[in-house]
C-alpha cells in the first residue's frame, strides 16, 4: 500500500509530488522542533535541514518526542536525524550543529522556515533570515499552558520583530512546559507548513493563534 493513501484524498497527488519536491528549514530541535520534523516526514517532505547546537540531556526526555535514554549526551541534530531516518530512508537530512544566527547561510533549497527556537535572541535572527531570503516563516512561542503561532511571509505581514517587539531585551531562562502543550503546537505549524507548500486551505499568514490550553481556548486575533 502507498505510504501516503490516506494523505491523497487531503493532499491529492500533486500535493504528496509537492511535498516530495520541498525543503524546509527547522530551526530548534527540541519540543516543538522534533514534533514539526517528525509529522513532515510522515507527511512526505522530500528534504528536510535542523539546527539544533544542543545535547540531548534528561529532562528533554519529557517532551521531544525523537530522542530516547540512549541518547542522553549525544548532538540532537544527529539524534534526530537517525530516528527520521527509520521513519523514511528516503528522506534528505542536513544537520547543522550551529548556534543560529542573522548570517546563517540558508540552504538554497529552502522554502519555508519552521521557528522552534527558545530564545527571543534566536527567533528574531532566523525573523532576519526570512526577510532576507524572502521565504515564509512559521513561528511559535509557548510558556506553560500557553502558546501562539503564526505565519509570517516578508513584505505581506508584520514581522516577528513587529510582532515580539521589545522582547529581544528578555533574559533567557527555564522555560516551564508540558508535553501535550508543546505537541500540540508543533502539530500545529507542520500543519501550516503543509499547507503553505500545497497550497491547501486559510494559513495563519497575517493572524496570530492564541492558545490557552489550561481553559482549553483558542482564539485568532488579526495582525496589522
Amino acid at each position: 500500500m502507498n505510504l501516503y493513501a490516506r494523505h491523497i484524498p487531503l493532499l491529492g497527488k500533486e500535493g504528496i509530488k509537492k511535498l516530495k519536491n520541498s525543503s524546509v528549514l527547522v530551526a530548534g530541535i527540541g519540543g516543538l522542533g522534533t514534533v514539526v520534523a517528525d509529522i513532515l516526514v510522515r507527511t512526505g517532505i522530500g528534504e528536510l535541514h535542523i539546527v539544533d547546537y544542543g545535547e540531548v540531556d534528561l529532562p528533554d526526555l519529557n517532551r521531544q518526542i525523537l530522542y530516547y535514554k540512549d541518547d542522553l549526551g549525544k548532538k540532537k541534530v544527529y539524534a534526530a536525524k537517525q530516528k527520521l531516518k527509520w521513519i523514511r530512508e528516503d528522506v534528505v537530512i542536513k544537520t547543522y550543529t550551529d548556534y543560529i544566527d542573522e548570517n546563517f547561510k540558508l540552504p538554497e533549497r529552502v522554502r519555508v522556515i519552521v521557528d522552534c527556537l527558545d530564545s527571543f535572541k534566536a527567533k528574531f535572527a532566523v525573523d532576519k533570515i526570512a526577510v532576507k531570503y524572502n521565504i515564509p516563516l512559521v513561528h511559535a512561542g509557548l510558556n506553560g499552558f500557553f502558546g501562539q503561532i503564526t505565519t509570517i511571509v516578508p513584505g505581506e505581514t508584520p514581522r516577528l520583530c513587529e510582532i515580539l517587539y521589545g522582547m529581544e531585551k528578555e533574559n533567557k531562562k527555564i522555560i516551564p512546559v508540558l508535553g501535550s502543550v508543546s505537541t500540540l503546537l508543533g502539530a500545529i505549524q507542520a500543519l501550516e507548513v503543509v499547507k503553505l507548500l500545497c497550497g491547501k486551505g486559510n494559513t495563519l499568514k497575517g493572524k496570530l493563534l492564541i492558545v490557552d490550553l489550561l481553559d482549553m481556548s483558542f482564539e485568532t486575533v488579526e495582525l496589522r
